[in-house]
């Protein structure tokens, strides 16, 4: 029997926006590049998020696209910060943080600021992150902690969110200890996700338990430096996941279209908060569509069978980026 779920537009949700859709780093595991780059003013995401009311129960800003590229960056984030959201957490590669934006930050009392980062070493980090400076955002790290010492305040608290790949996984250990001496708190991670028309052979881990090993001993470090430490071990088998994304959360792009996750933001738009209110998209033949394919498992868009069957990290993906 299909449970009948409540509607999505009477729940609170989670919120992913980009602001912009350009990145500055050409990262050897990411398929997404734009030659027009279309920047969100910061006076259409206060627009977007007034829209969205008291309903946000999180925000990442930042998901598929790199925020800081952007010259109002800082306003951005102080836009944010004047919705009173309860949780908000920005995601970015971390090369680009002036102290304008750094005090942003700060003002606007983000919870999280989650940079992309896992190697301990500038050679291995500049090879897999074409574009960035390892000792430019080390420095980076360093000025905002300081910069939150100075001024006391506990937020954002800094997190390492990173990709194990085969060049960065045995320096893992390392990074723990060299994540502690720039103020990183928290790390996170993810197995790497195969995007389709990419060659990643050469990057797809194949000792799993050598890979868990290093895992634990890096764990075991962090948790004694009384850091935060997530990182997935790997298994021997794929195994199945559960979505609610169709009826709580939501992804906006960077001109207000509207889907459910980035991952299918080209393949199923439910609509443009710029252009349309949030009970239209909410309730909304599209939005109605999509979660009418969650609940028979059968799926227009070809994202969502290989992510909920678990297979992303060994079945290339088309992500509609």
């Amino acid at each position: 029997m299909v449970r009948t779920l409540r509607p999505f537009a009477r729940q609170k949700y989670n919120v992913l926006i980009d602001t912009t859709n350009g990145c500055n780093l050409r990262c050897s595991f990411c398929s997404r590049e734009n030659d027009k780059v279309v920047c969100m003013p910061p006076g259409q995401l206060d627009l977007i998020l007034g829209k969205l009311d008291k309903r946000i129960s999180a925000l990442q800003l930042s998901c598929a696209w790199e925020y800081s590229i952007a010259k109002d960056a800082a306003e951005i984030v102080r836009t944010v910060g004047r919705h009173g959201i309860p949780c908000t957490a920005i995601y970015t590669n971390g090369n680009i943080l002036t102290g304008e934006i750094a005090a942003a930050l700060i003002d606007a009392q983000l919870n999280d600021f989650v940079v992309s980062i896992g190697e301990a070493g500038k050679e291995t980090y500049e090879k897999l992150r074409k574009g960035g400076s390892f000792d430019k955002v080390l420095a980076n790290l360093k000025m905002l902690s300081e910069l939150k010492q100075a001024r006391g305040s506990r937020y954002p608290r800094i997190s390492a969110n990173l990709t194990l790949v085969e060049s960065n996984l045995c320096e893992l250990p390392a990074f723990v200890e060299l994540a502690r001496s720039v103020g990183i708190e928290n790390i996170v991670g993810r197995h790497l996700i195969l995007n389709k028309g990419l060659d990643l052979s050469d990057e797809s881990v194949r000792d799993k338990r050598a890979a868990n090993r290093i895992i634990d001993a890096a764990e075991e470090k962090a948790r004694s430096f009384g850091m935060e430490f997530s990182v997935p071990r790997y298994l021997d088998a794929p195994q199945p996941k559960s979505c609610r994304a169709a009826w709580q959360q939501l992804y906006i792009s960077s001109n207000g279209d509207v889907s459910a996750c980035p991952r299918i933001h080209l393949h199923a738009k439910l609509g443009n908060l710029l252009e349309e209110s949030r009970a239209r998209i909410l309730k909304g033949p599209r939005a109605k569509r999509l979660q009418g394919e969650f609940q028979t498992g059968s799926f227009e868009n070809p994202v969502c069978p290989v992510c909920l069957a678990g297979r992303e990290n060994e079945q290339p993906i088309d992500q509609g980026f």
